[in-house]
C-alpha cells in the first residue's frame, strides 16, 4: 500500500516496489481539506494521477491498482484497509508518502493554517498506521515506511508548522516501532532532501532573494548540499525498497539528502 503515490516521490516508490514483483495499491486523493498547501487549492489530481500511473504500469505487466482516499479521513482510511482484509492477498508493506507545505512566518500564521498543515502531514500517518497494524500482524509482520523530511531534522524559517509536523512523524515512527517490534512489524521514517518536485518549486517563494532569478536560487540552494547534487524521486525509492525488506531495521529516521543533515 502506497498512500500519496499518485505523483513525485510516491509514484517512484510505487514503480520501484512493483518492479520488485510486489502487488501494489496506489492510493491518493483529488481533494484536500484546505488550500493551506503548496498546490494553493483544495482541488488536486492525486487520484487521477494514481489511476494513470496504475494503468501505465499495468500495461507494462506489473500488478498495480489505484484507490481513492483522503489520508486525514478516518472513515475513508478504515474502508481502504477494510477492502484488503477480505481479499486473497496479504498486506506486507505500507508507505505513507503524502505531505503538504505552506509558507508563512509564525507572526502572520493563523491557527487554522497551523492546524491544517500539521494535520495534512501527521494525521494521515497516524490513521494509516493504526488501521494497517492489525493486517500486518495477521501477515506475520511487515514494514511501515513514513515520510518525514530534512525539515523533520532541522528547522527552516517560514515553515514552522511543516517542520513541527515532520519532526512529529519521526517521533511517532520511533514510538510505534517500540509498540509493534515483537509483532515483527518494522516502522521507519525517510527524510528526503531537496528534490525538484512541485513542493520544492513552491518553497522557492520563501527562499528566493530580491533580484534573484529562480534558476539562481536553485543554484544557491545546491550549495547547501555537500554532494552538490539534488536528489531524485528514484533515490528515495531505493531506500523504500530496502526498508520494505530489511528485517532488523526499525525505529530509524534515515536521510537521503546528499549530506545536508550530516
Amino acid at each position: 500500500m502506497v498512500i500519496g503515490g499518485g505523483r513525485g516521490i510516491g509514484a517512484a516508490a510505487v514503480e520501484a516496489l512493483a518492479r520488485q514483483d510486489a502487488t501494489v495499491v496506489v492510493a491518493d486523493t483529488d481533494r484536500l481539506p484546505s488550500a493551506f498547501n503548496h498546490y494553493r487549492s483544495t482541488r488536486v489530481s492525486g487520484f487521477a494521477d494514481a489511476q494513470k500511473l496504475a494503468a501505465r504500469l499495468s500495461e507494462a505487466g506489473l500488478r498495480v491498482t489505484a484507490a481513492e482516499v483522503d489520508a486525514t479521513d478516518e472513515a475513508a482510511v478504515r474502508e481502504l484497509y477494510g477492502s484488503l482484509a477480505g481479499g486473497p492477498g496479504r498486506l506486507d508493506v505500507v508507505v505513507n508518502a503524502f505531505g503538504v507545505t505552506h509558507v508563512s512566518p509564525v507572526e502572520q500564521m493563523e491557527l487554522t493554517e497551523f492546524q491544517q498543515v500539521v494535520s495534512g502531514n501527521l494525521d494521515g500517518v497516524f490513521l494509516s498506521s493504526k488501521h494497517a497494524v492489525p493486517l500486518l500482524r495477521d501477515s506475520g509482520g511487515g514494514s511501515i515506511i513514513n515520510f518525514s523530511s530534512v525539515s523533520g531534522r532541522s528547522g527552516f524559517a517560514k515553515v514552522a508548522h511543516y517542520c513541527a509536523a515532520k519532526f512529529g512523524v519521526i517521533g511517532f515512527s520511533s514510538s510505534l516501532a517500540l509498540e509493534v517490534a515483537r509483532d515483527g512489524i518494522r516502522v521507519n521514517a525517510i527524510c528526503p532532501g531537496m528534490i525538484r518536485t512541485n513542493m520544492w518549486s513552491y518553497l522557492l517563494s520563501a527562499f528566493v532573494r530580491p533580484g534573484e532569478t529562480e534558476d539562481e536560487c536553485w543554484e544557491r540552494m545546491r550549495t547547501m548540499i555537500p554532494q552538490r547534487e539534488f536528489q531524485t524521486p528514484e533515490d528515495i525509492a531505493e531506500l523504500v525498497v530496502f526498508l520494505a525488506t530489511a528485517k532488523k531495521v526499525t525505529g530509524q529516521a534515515i536521510s537521503v539528502d546528499g549530506g545536508m543533515t550530516a
